[in-house]
């Protein structure tokens, strides 16, 4: 159907944000690990993110989208179905990455999760909505926690204490 497909880029850019990822060049401490979470809500979405952290290291990202279908411009469950289940598809593959869809009859809930331990980053880059910096393969870089809620606070998002 094209008007799934017209809104195709805007869900895709709005699930896209909670997977940017800053990496840094730093070595990893023997702190403890904390989970920190961050929520927003944009165009019929509610993104929360949750890190899981050593030191300034993430090493598992957990999202979950709550897509209200008639907020975000989608049609209907079967439209937001068709839309959304390949890009589920495209990341079956991907060693520590999970990511699964329930449809509601308003509304969907996707999960997410990276453990960042297990996946390959470069496997990570071909997954659909997920971004990161060039140096992503340099031997020690890993996702700043830092520099992600840096990141997510300018892209509008709200750190849940």
């Amino acid at each position: 159907m094209n008007f799934a497909r017209a809104n195709a880029k805007k869900i895709t850019a709005l699930t896209a944000l909670p997977f940017a990822a800053a990496l840094t060049l730093s070595a990893c401490s023997g702190d403890e690990e904390t989970e920190t979470s961050f929520t927003n809500s944009q165009n019929g979405v509610e993104m929360t993110l949750t890190y899981t952290a050593v030191g300034d290291e993430v090493v598992k990202q957990t999202t979950t989208n709550v897509i209200e279908y008639e907020a975000a411009g989608l049609g209907s469950k079967e439209d937001a179905q068709e839309m959304l289940d390949p890009m589920v598809d495209q990341g079956v593959d991907v060693e520590g990455y999970e990511q699964t869809i329930e449809y509601g009859d308003t509304s969907a809930t996707e999960e997410v999760s990276i453990d960042y331990e297990i996946a390959d980053m470069s496997e990570l880059s071909e997954v659909p909505g997920y971004e990161s910096t060039a140096n992503m393969d340099e031997e020690g870089a890993f996702i700043s926690l830092e520099e992600s809620r840096e990141q997510l606070e300018s892209a509008g998002f709200t750190e849940v204490e």
